[in-house]
């Protein structure tokens, strides 16, 4: 069985579409429909077409490419072991299945949802699929558990949900997006769910901040994750001043006879005006912060 163009579409609009490469939540780098060097179809084509090396940060895509290489991938590496494994499913059901290999590899075919599947129990393999694979380093994505909630509702009922072009974000995420704008110093406005002027100047201020991303003003797969990566990054740093400061206090506390009442004391005013400092001077500390963490990823340290 093959894919349908419907469940091409359904898969297209679940990846979305990013022209250059960027390193993922994963710290993979991936370009078009998901494509990384991990897929076989995909390292082959493109070592043929660029003599032989990898895929790279900022690499060029066409979309009429990426429309080709995802008919192969799926055809030839993602369909195949979910035909062997899965075999007299309905079309419907088989796009469903092929979605969430193409997303978590030919491993989530052993996983809950799939012995289910395979024992019949359609409606348990949904609830299963809906809480699987929805994390990336620890990390909940919202991307992910959006599209396991599309895969189950399409594995049991047939319902594509192709009538929008694309995923429209809700409330809840633009809100979402705009405090991690704000949390990384660019100011998105208020924090309304409003995909307002405001908000989409602090998104092309960020792209503009961190090439390659394409400067649109669109929070595309691309942009949420290096912003996910730069939200990660300032709460490795909070937690390292934080251990620079407890330690500091402790060293100073052991060196002069101070009752514990006292030090917890001295400790919650420390750090209550560490806070302050950095609430007020978040803008350029995050500025200065984000410049340090770009060096040090860039380092590889």
């Amino acid at each position: 069985m093959k894919v349908s163009e419907r469940g091409l579409a359904f898969i297209a609009k679940h990846e979305g579409f990013v022209s250059r490469g960027y390193l993922d939540p994963a710290g993979i780098i991936t370009i078009g429909y998901g494509f990384t060097m991990r897929s076989r179809v995909f390292s082959s084509w493109w070592r043929a077409t660029h003599n032989g090396r990898a895929l790279k940060v900022g690499d060029h895509l066409s979309r009429s490419e990426a429309n080709q290489l995802l008919l192969r991938l799926l055809d030839e590496e993602y369909a195949p072991p979910v035909s062997d494994a899965l075999p007299n499913l309905k079309p419907y059901q088989f796009d469903a299945c092929v979605s969430v290999v193409y997303n978590l590899g030919c491993r989530a075919l052993r996983w809950k949802w799939s012995k289910a599947l395979k024992n019949g129990e359609i409606a348990r393999s949904a609830q299963l699929l809906e809480r699987t694979g929805t994390t990336a380093n620890g990390i909940s994505l919202p991307g992910l558990i959006k599209r396991r909630l599309g895969e189950a509702r399409l594995l049991r009922t047939g319902h594509y949900g192709l009538a929008q072009s694309r995923i429209a974000p809700t409330k809840d995420d633009i809100a979402t997006l705009q405090t991690s704008l704000k949390q990384v110093g660019f100011d998105s406005g208020s924090i309304d769910g409003v995909l307002g002027d405001r908000t989409r100047d602090a998104i092309r201020a960020f792209q503009r901040s961190h090439p390659p991303l394409v400067v649109d003003g669109i929070a595309g797969p691309a942009t949420r994750t290096r912003l996910q990566r730069q939200l990660a990054k300032r709460k490795g740093t909070a937690l390292a001043m934080l251990s620079a400061l407890l330690a500091l206090l402790g060293r100073a506390m052991g060196q002069v006879p101070v009752d514990l009442t006292l030090m917890v004391a001295v400790s919650a005013l420390c750090l209550r005006g560490l806070a302050s400092l950095v609430w007020r001077y978040r803008g350029r500390v995050s500025s200065h912060i984000a410049k340090i963490g770009d060096w040090v990823h860039d380092q590889q340290i």
